[in-house]
């Protein structure tokens, strides 16, 4: 095995905060890099008010600011100086910046959503005041970076427009998940429906566009050859938005909500669907397109980037915000989905861990070099 000459301390997110995605990025890309020789260390920062405060409803959140933002500074400032690199693996950490210093620092940007809603770019979302503050304060730590990765060019895209010219940026596609390649476990605890199903996994934010599946699924349903079909909607549970527009949706009694979902339980849901329908108004990069590529799964996703981009030739590009005209093209390529199944099972592969980690290290070696 190879061995560098640099460790690198990789700044994760708070635990409490429970973001799934990117506890779990951290996780694969400390994984990653220990298996091409470099020397990691994991550091987030503590639940130690936030531990005291956990039956605390109303001092949760407080308490959670403490850790993150009084405690852990102080923690990172005393370990940054021990390693050559420091990667922070998430933008909305960028404001511990000032801590670490930006000539040893590399961060990766999955999406800049919260700074774009702080700033007033999305009407839909516009966050809370003291979201707003502190996503203020994180957009002067994106400016001071020298090195940034960027899962996806439209990611890059938007850091380049709303962080600035300064940094230099690479980007590194989000790898796939082997977990989710091969045969689904016999260890998933929820069945897939019995009869024939489309998907949606995602949480409730408005980018998600999961009103606009329920409402694509509508037209579906239309079509002789979709007639019997469900919809599993799998993730979070429906808020308020989302649940009206199940009970006023005409094939109501036909969709299914899935929540408290294993990897077992997604992997077996990817490869018994008919198609996956993640039709986001918005990604930073989509996870999901490769998950289901990679388990079999047709992937019906947006005519936009990413997600145009992320699937390769292996989906059917639509309209998010047209069901009719979306569900016509559906229907109307239902001859060649085992193609289209293949050419995704295809792209998926070239977002193989040992295709995507290396690029990490000549990031490194400039920053060392620097």
């Amino acid at each position: 095995m190879t061995t560098h000459n640099y460790s690198v301390l990789l700044v994760g997110n708070y635990a409490s905060d429970n973001q799934q995605s990117m506890l779990r990025f951290t996780a694969t890309l400390a994984e990653n890099l220990q298996r091409l020789g470099v020397k990691v260390v994991v550091t987030r920062p503590p639940m130690v008010f936030g531990r005291i405060a956990r039956d605390k409803p109303r001092l949760k959140k407080l308490a959670g600011y403490f850790d993150k933002f009084v405690l852990f500074p102080l923690m990172l400032l005393k370990s940054a100086r021990a390693h050559r690199v420091v990667h922070i693996a998430d933008q909305s950490n960028a404001l511990y910046l000032p801590v670490i210093g930006a000539h040893k620092t590399i961060l990766t940007c999955h999406d800049l959503f919260a700074v774009r809603m702080a700033l007033g770019e999305y009407s839909q979302n516009r966050g809370t005041m003291r979201g707003g503050i502190l996503q203020r304060l994180n957009l002067r730590g994106l400016r001071r970076l020298r090195h940034v990765t960027t899962v996806s060019a439209a990611t890059s895209d938007d850091f380049f427009r709303i962080a600035g010219k300064d940094a230099t940026l690479t980007l590194i596609p989000n790898a796939l998940d082997p977990r989710f390649q091969g045969a689904p476990s016999p260890l998933a605890r929820q069945s897939p429906p019995a009869a024939p199903y489309f998907l949606h996994l995602g949480n409730n934010n408005f980018y998600k566009n999961r009103p606009g599946v329920v409402r694509l699924f509508g037209e579906l349903a239309r079509f002789n050859m979709f007639s019997e079909h469900r919809l599993v909607l799998a993730g979070k549970m429906p808020d308020g938005d989302l649940q009206d527009e199940i009970d006023r949706s005409p094939v109501r009694d036909r969709i299914d909500v899935r929540v408290n979902l294993t990897d077992e339980d997604v992997h077996s849901l990817y490869a018994g669907a008919e198609a996956l329908l993640f039709i986001s108004l918005a990604e930073g990069f989509g996870w999901p397109i490769i998950e289901a590529q990679a388990s079999g799964c047709l992937v019906v996703t947006s005519d936009r980037e990413p997600m145009r981009s992320v699937a390769g030739d292996g989906a059917i590009l639509v309209d998010p915000e047209n069901p009719a005209q979306a569900a016509a093209a559906i229907a109307a390529a239902h001859e060649d989905f085992v193609r289209i199944r293949e050419q995704g099972s295809a792209n998926a592969e070239t977002y193989s861990s040992d295709m995507i980690f290396p690029r990490y290290l000549d990031v490194y070696r400039e920053v060392v070099s620097g």
